[in-house]
């Protein structure tokens, strides 16, 4: 019965996971007349303040859909029951990185668009969750080849 709650989550993640893929590829599409609505409501925000979100948005995408492309693999080796292995943490130090990477971009970007602080710092904290979550995997690795080896 834990299996089947376990199998059951897990393909409720990787259905999460697909669909935040859907709506990332979504605001790829839908950011141009964002943008332009932005420069129309809001006079603060100008043409070039528009495209300048759309850069950051393009650039924020390469380490987004790598994230998700690694979290769907960590999904699956887990479905396998893979847990404590040296390719989820290898996995697990992908996400954290492809996290950092949307912080630095969003950073970079904050000085003109200053909402983006506040992706950076989410981005910035998620990768640093993601790091000790990595971080008590690599623990955990060693331990279960110790724990295997006396069974």
């Amino acid at each position: 019965m834990d299996f089947l709650n376990s199998s059951r989550s897990i393909s409720i993640s990787r259905a999460l996971v697909w669909l935040f893929g859907l709506c990332l590829v979504a605001l790829d599409v839908g950011i141009w007349p964002v943008s332009r609505e932005l420069c129309r409501v809001m006079p603060f925000f100008s043409q070039s303040d528009g495209i300048f979100l759309i850069v950051c948005l393009y650039l924020c995408n390469i380490p987004g859909f790598w994230l998700l492309c690694c979290m769907d693999r960590l999904l699956r080796n887990l479905r396998r029951g893979e847990v404590f292995e040296d390719k989820n943490v290898a996995l697990l130090g992908k996400i954290g990185i492809c996290c950092f990477a949307a912080c630095l971009v969003c950073l970079a970007g904050c000085w003109r668009i200053y909402t983006l602080a506040a992706v950076a710092l989410a981005a910035g904290f998620m990768g640093l969750i993601v790091r000790i979550v990595r971080d008590v995997f690599a623990q955990a690795v060693p331990m279960r080849s110790e724990l295997d080896l006396t069974v």
